[in-house]
């Protein structure tokens, strides 16, 4: 992910991530936690704090592991009913 800098704040853009990043994070980041930022002349309002996002991401990566980690119980719940 693309760190920014501005005036000793770091900074990822939503813009700049994946696209499947960017529709998580809009579906289940804090959108109080997106900030706007002015940087020559131009307005960024797509920003998410470093720190924030490093949680978000951590986060989202756990429960995407576990997930993965659980098996899966398709097919299993009406063999167990019939058994």
């Amino acid at each position: 992910m693309p760190l920014e800098t501005f005036k000793g704040i770091e900074f990822v853009r939503i813009s700049s991530m994946p696209k499947e990043q960017q529709e998580r994070i809009w579906q289940t980041f804090e959108s109080e936690k997106i900030i706007k930022i002015v940087k020559d002349q131009a307005l960024m309002n797509d920003c998410i704090l470093y720190a924030d996002y490093a949680a978000w991401h951590s986060g989202f990566t756990a429960a995407r592991k576990q997930q993965a980690d659980q098996p899966s119980m398709q097919g299993q719940v009406g063999k167990l009913a019939f058994e």
